[in-house]
């Protein structure tokens, strides 16, 4: 079983929530643990999950940062872990807001230390040539992870390892080398136009070389709103689960923007199909991708206070206590059926639970 989240932009504003929770404000302790505590059961109930950490963590030196240069404390890797996190994706636009002061290095330096997948950032070329592979049930999974770009730095100005950009020949080599490692390829992405609910020119056109490398499942990220699930078929007949926006895990904002408050946890379960008659191990069975569902996820902001609920346990109180939500006269309804507008409107018609 698997479970997907989008971006986890965790800056600031939650970290002086969480550095409340821990205690006293300004002691250096946070625990973000209890932002996301109502989704926990969906997460650690699951053999495999994934999340887009859009914020790095640079050190507790440099302490959190709000945007436009994002940095969270080392607490919030603890606090993932125990959610129940397993593949941790870093590529995005931010990821070397503070790269040139050693952020990035120590990033990946502490997620190197906790029992997860990490992929998309880099100390060295040897640790970007590694690709991560995690075993599941009998079944193997490899890992990449991609950014169109970054913000303020051009990709010759960053060492060739330090982030995983998108580029095609890479892309091909990459999936590859990983499709000989393992059983299904995983692909996180960090691509499309903000605030857009559908995709762009470059997500579509990237889906289609996702498709044709072999890749079994692509994971987007960055436009802060939803986007549509659709199968892709490559080449060779193969067909890759694209989920194009899964929108912000948990972020907040100064301004309304109703849509950033929606997101979405992607979930399907990989199955091993029987091996063929005369083959050696049952291991030599393909595997399929099945059950796939779409999980509404809420970002509730109220009064300070911060969570996310999947949308079929949130109430129409908590809703009304929502900061932006609240606007609304129907909150619940218009997520219901913008969900349901957008998740499918590329013809996947994949259940939707809410």
């Amino acid at each position: 079983s698997f479970v997907s989240v989008g971006d986890n932009l965790p800056e600031k504003t939650l970290a002086d929530y969480a550095d409340g929770l821990a205690g006293n404000m300004g002691d250096g302790a946070y625990d973000y643990r209890p932002i996301y505590a109502p989704v926990r059961p969906y997460i650690e109930g699951a053999d495999l999950a994934y999340i887009s950490q859009e914020v790095h963590l640079g050190g507790d030196d440099l302490g959190p940062q709000g945007y436009p240069s994002f940095n969270a404390p080392d607490a919030l890797a603890d606090a993932l872990v125990e959610t129940g996190f397993d593949l941790v994706a870093s590529a995005s636009n931010h990821c070397y807001d503070w790269g040139n002061y050693g952020a990035l290095e120590h990033s990946r330096e502490l997620w190197n230390t906790k029992p997860v997948a990490f992929a998309g950032t880099a100390t060295s070329q040897e640790e970007a040539d590694d690709i991560p592979v995690v075993e599941r049930a009998g079944i193997t999974f490899a890992f990449l992870d991609y950014t169109y770009g970054l913000n303020g730095f051009e990709r010759d100005e960053v060492p060739v390892y330090a982030v995983n950009f998108l580029d095609e020949e890479r892309i091909r080599a990459q999936v590859s080398q990983a499709r000989a490692l393992a059983d299904v390829v995983i692909v996180a992405v960090h691509w499309g136009t903000e605030k857009k609910m559908e995709p762009d020119e470059q997500q579509l056109a990237y889906a289609q070389v996702f498709a044709d490398a072999g890749v079994d499942i692509v994971l987007g990220s960055h436009p802060h709103v939803i986007g549509p699930v659709e199968w892709v078929e490559g080449v060779d007949g193969h067909k890759t689960l694209v989920a194009y926006a899964l929108g912000d895990f948990k972020s907040t904002h100064s301004t309304p923007h109703l849509e950033s408050e929606l997101s979405g946890m992607l979930a399907c379960d990989f199955v091993r199909e029987p091996a063929p008659d005369g083959a050696a191990d049952a291991a030599d069975g393909g595997v399929s991708i099945e059950n796939v569902r779409w999980i509404p996820l809420v970002n509730h902001i109220e009064n300070g206070a911060h969570a996310v609920y999947a949308l079929k346990d949130y109430s129409d109180d908590a809703a009304a206590r929502h900061m932006f939500l609240s606007t609304q006269d129907n909150p619940l309804q218009w997520m219901r059926e913008t969900t349901e507008r957008v998740v499918n409107s590329r013809g996947a018609d994949i259940p939707i639970e809410m």
